[in-house]
């Protein structure tokens, strides 16, 4: 489906950004040390590269934010159709089509909800391969033991066993979520009764009513995950810049090769 498509697109993004040259231990596969300029070269980009990525964390909280405000919105027409349907029993066939519309604009957000969850869960894996002291700073940290990628493996199931479990009351399956045109015909045929479109309607209500709950979850442990990467990210270089003082510090003063005729030395005997 194309939303997935787009994400796995960011998640390949996401490794090539991460990826590193198998000789990058080496000049020209020989296995000599890199220069130190090359070695510094390369720790500011991975510095970028880290960078980038809680940026994108970011910009993906910010974005679910804007889905649970969407959620909230057809929360509340859902109960206005809810309510029409319990007083006259079906609904003009101008507001089925946009009760339709509007479901299938609910599963693309689902679908991309768990496409976030799946690259956030990759760059959780890829900053644990490029600094292997992570784990041990997520230990010490308020994240505990906390397992960002058991964490979004998790949401991600229990959304869609939710999704698909509601969705069969009308007789749709998870084969109908892959084409957009296929799921609302099925959902049109569901609601060619009042009885369909009643349960079209609860249906709808039950997955606004877990989408929020889902979305507001992903959201926090996006966050989460975006501030601590972001605190590691500052506590290395504070560290590296705390190591560089100190050695310059005690560091020997250069010695003065140029000879000088005031020099003590030049009236020894």
């Amino acid at each position: 489906m194309k939303t997935l498509k787009n994400f796995g697109i960011s998640v390949a993004v996401a490794s090539m950004l991460f990826s590193t040259s198998a000789n990058s231990g080496s000049v020209g596969g020989f296995g000599s040390a890199l220069e130190v300029t090359q070695e510094a070269q390369w720790a500011a980009d991975i510095g970028d590269r880290a960078a980038a990525y809680t940026q994108q964390l970011q910009q993906y909280a910010t974005q679910l934010q804007q889905y649970y405000q969407q959620v909230q919105e057809w929360e509340r027409k859902v109960m206005g159709l809810r309510m029409m349907v319990s007083n006259i029993g079906t609904l003009p066939e101008n507001m089925k089509d946009q009760f339709i519309n509007m479901a299938r604009q609910m599963k693309d957000q689902m679908e991309q909800g768990q496409a976030i969850a799946y690259t956030a869960a990759n760059i959780d894996d890829q900053f644990n391969k490029i600094f292997k002291g992570y784990d041990y700073f997520l230990e010490q940290s308020n994240a505990s033991t906390q397992s960002f990628q058991a964490a979004y493996k998790t949401m991600y199931q229990s959304t869609r066993d939710t999704a698909l479990n509601a969705l069969k009351t009308l007789g749709i399956q998870e084969q109908d979520l892959q084409n957009d045109q296929v799921f609302m015909a099925k959902l049109r045929t569901a609601m060619n009764s009042a009885e369909g479109t009643e349960a079209a309607i609860a249906v709808a209500n039950q997955l606004t009513y877990h989408q929020t709950e889902a979305l507001q979850k992903l959201q926090k442990t996006v966050m989460t995950q975006a501030n601590l990467q972001a605190q590691y990210i500052a506590e290395q270089n504070q560290e590296k810049q705390m190591s560089k003082a100190a050695v310059e510090a005690f560091a020997p003063e250069p010695e003065d090769s140029g000879s000088d005729d005031r020099s003590p030395l030049r009236y020894q005997n």
